[in-house]
């Protein structure tokens, strides 16, 4: 399973214990470590909540939760995950030639990054795709840039 970052933002929050809707998420914020810390959610009564990444359960359809005690207060706090650090920076091969741009994460099973996605353009991004680099091969070189370390039949 992966899940991509903006595809988080609007899940429900699913109680499953009484099969209830009792929120949506609003973001997902992403440690320096790279694995999911929490997720910010707003409850159906219009209260700002955060849910640890170890209190919540993520798929595609929802991110579900088995106890209510697990939305903890939140005070609006301006925090930048990394992954708003990192979207739009520049992506390199080994040769210098720019790939294109991190247009988003994607999360695995258990909460950890392990692909960007990147974009080469609209055009590029209609007619072949976006492509998928597994994280381990990027190598942050500057606030804005990385390189693929090794290339390969790995860019999907």
């Amino acid at each position: 399973m992966r899940v991509r970052l903006r595809d988080i933002k609007n899940l429900p929050l699913f109680f499953e214990p009484t099969a209830q809707i009792v929120g949506r998420v609003e973001r997902a914020v992403i440690g320096d470590d790279l694995r999911l810390a929490y997720v910010v959610v707003e409850t159906d009564e219009h209260r700002t909540g955060m849910v640890k990444a170890k209190d919540l359960i993520l798929t595609p359809e929802s991110v579900i939760i088995h106890d209510l005690n697990s939305i903890k207060s939140y005070q609006h706090g301006e925090e930048l995950s990394i992954y708003q650090k990192k979207l739009g920076d520049s992506i390199y091969d080994a040769e210098g030639k720019e790939i294109g741009v991190v247009s988003d994460f994607l999360l695995s099973g258990d909460q950890q990054v392990r692909e960007i996605e990147v974009s080469a353009g609209i055009l590029s991004d209609i007619l072949q795709g976006r492509s998928q680099i597994p994280v381990e091969q990027v190598n942050w070189k500057s606030y804005s840039s990385g390189l693929i370390e090794e290339q390969g039949g790995n860019l999907k």
